[in-house]
């Protein structure tokens, strides 16, 4: 039996439900309904991926710091701690390589996603070579599975460049479920505000507001017919074939799926930046960095609805 298979048969058995992931991306097919047993980890032992998610499921929750500044993130610990000392006593401290982590405990109130502002310091917040600091919290409401073992990342070559780790040792292999304190909701709703005051006493910028301050547009409609899409979950679309797949899921009130930016940044890689939609342009293609919704082209508004629009906001109550 390979280690990483007695890892995830572990796992299983402290309440967890562990999954096939390549580096953070899940194979299996239909993985956020699917009850994982004993025997399908098993017959894992035979797959040459390395990776091990686990998926968020029932009162399960993380605080995941996606912060490349070690202080800042030693100052969210320190000021978590204080008010909620339990998560670092009795929860999960995960490593992805650098200052990055996730903390993995319970809640008293399932949710689906909570998040500070998005920061970054320097003066150009579309530059990809300024790193972006932002921490989202996501709990079972939502459709998510977190990386917990094996490696996070690899070079040009293929060769693996970072791992997951656990602080301590203590991991979903080595804790039973029952054990990680259950915190309030308010907790990690005030993890992102707690985060947000500290990047503001650091002295960085809010994306967002530097982006208003420069008119940009909240909305993009430059979506084509034959514009590929990489998504996480189907791998690449166009954009036609997205909108008869987000379609079919509205209809079934499906979970929100995940795709890169690589169809107008292609430095924009990573299969989990940006979150498609839709809704009242139809397609909608959300880039979590610049808070910038994409549309098909010919969704645009027509001058004369944009004319009436800023009238109307002009005079609030008017009806």
């Amino acid at each position: 039996m390979q280690a990483r298979t007695a890892f995830r048969l572990a796992t299983l058995k402290n309440g967890f439900q562990p999954l096939l992931t390549d580096c953070k991306r899940p194979i299996e097919t239909g993985w956020p309904t699917r009850i994982v047993d004993e025997a399908e980890v098993l017959a894992w032992d035979r797959s040459a991926l390395l990776s091990t998610g686990l998926k968020l499921d029932g009162d399960l929750a993380v605080i995941d710091v996606d912060v490349k500044d070690a202080p800042l993130v030693g100052a969210l610990a320190g000021a978590l701690d204080a008010r909620f000392p339990g998560l670092f006593r009795y929860g999960l401290v995960r490593h992805a390589g650098g200052p990055k982590e996730a903390w993995i405990a319970r809640v008293d109130e399932p949710f689906r996603r909570l998040a500070s502002r998005r920061w970054y310091r320097g003066s150009d917040p579309d530059d990809p070579a300024v790193p972006k600091h932002l921490v989202e919290c996501f709990g079972s409401l939502g459709t998510r599975q977190f990386a917990i073992d094996g490696p996070h990342s690899r070079d040009h070559s293929g060769e693996v460049s970072s791992v997951y780790r656990f602080a301590g040792g203590a991991s979903p292999a080595t804790t039973p479920r029952a054990s990680l304190p259950v915190l309030p909701k308010a907790a990690y709703a005030a993890a992102c505000n707690l985060f947000d005051e500290i990047a503001t006493a650091a002295g960085l910028t809010a994306v967002k507001e530097a982006r208003a301050r420069s008119e940009s547009a909240a909305m993009c409609f430059e979506l084509d017919a034959d514009m590929v899409v990489e998504t996480r979950e189907y791998g690449a679309m166009t954009v036609v074939e997205l909108e008869r797949l987000m379609r079919a899921r509205q209809a079934r009130e499906a979970s929100t799926v995940r795709c890169s930016g690589s169809f107008h940044d292609r430095t924009r890689k990573r299969t989990d930046s940006h979150l498609i939609n839709w809704g009242r342009y139809g397609l909608g293609i959300y880039d979590t960095m610049t808070e910038t919704t994409w549309h098909r082209r010919e969704r645009a508004p027509s001058a004369r609805f944009e004319f009436l629009g800023q009238l109307q906001a002009r005079n609030p109550f008017h009806e």
